[in-house]
């Protein structure tokens, strides 16, 4: 089964050294230090690249690391830096049964005379029994999920899966923790999030990642 996808901009490696880089590095290292107060303890180290941070946790059951990247798209008189969330879940656990490739991703309904999301999972492309399947959109469809999905303007996941690979590979994109870059007037916003809201990017990633690895319950063979 095949759904069509918009294809987002992916491109912070091909960034430059500039004084708009150098700006949104400031956003980012906000940003990272807001993470790293929201994991407490469970925050062991971060390495930093050019609009990446990469920080490294110790404490949570699935999640080990998250790793923030500015994704910029040049629009009029202005740079958004498009804030990219990704994570690798290891499936080198007792709780995971071995799965054919897989790629899901949400698909967000908005209604045109209101501001709510509904979202929905889909299957780009699902190697296994239709049964599997199913069990797998049942457990991403727990409400807690959704409902973290909504507080956090998720617009875009995708969830990737390759058997060679040994883990997961989870990768969102949200409004939140995002940037702009304005010419005129000249000035560099972001979306700061709260402490909370950054808590909760934590407790998603956790949530999910218990929705992939734990997989054995209930499977039909």
């Amino acid at each position: 089964m095949v759904f069509n996808k918009r294809k987002r901009i992916r491109n912070a490696n091909y960034a430059r050294d500039s004084f708009v880089t150098r700006r949104a590095e400031l956003k980012i290292n906000a940003l990272a230090d807001l993470f790293k107060l929201a994991a407490g303890k469970s925050y062991i180290q971060m390495e930093t690249g050019l609009l990446q941070r990469e920080l490294t946790f110790s404490g949570f059951h699935y999640l080990n690391f998250l790793r923030l990247i500015y994704n910029w798209e040049n629009r009029f008189m202005s740079v958004n830096y498009n804030l990219q969330i990704t994570s690798d879940f290891s499936t080198d656990s007792d709780l995971f049964e071995e799965t054919g490739d897989c790629n899901f991703f949400l698909k967000c309904n908005q209604g045109l005379f209101s501001n709510k999301r509904n979202y929905l999972w889909k299957c780009a492309h699902w190697e296994g029994s239709e049964t599997r399947l199913n069990l797998y959109i049942e457990r991403l469809s727990n409400p807690l999920i959704f409902e973290r999905l909504k507080m956090l303007d998720i617009m875009e996941m995708e969830i990737q899966y390759k058997a060679d690979w040994g883990y997961w590979r989870m990768s969102c994109e949200s409004i939140i923790g995002s940037a702009t870059w304005i010419l005129i007037p000249p000035v560099f916003s972001m979306i700061t999030p709260k402490l909370e809201e950054c808590i909760k990017f934590l407790e998603l990633y956790e949530l999910i990642g218990d929705a992939l690895i734990n997989n054995k319950e209930g499977i039909i063979k």
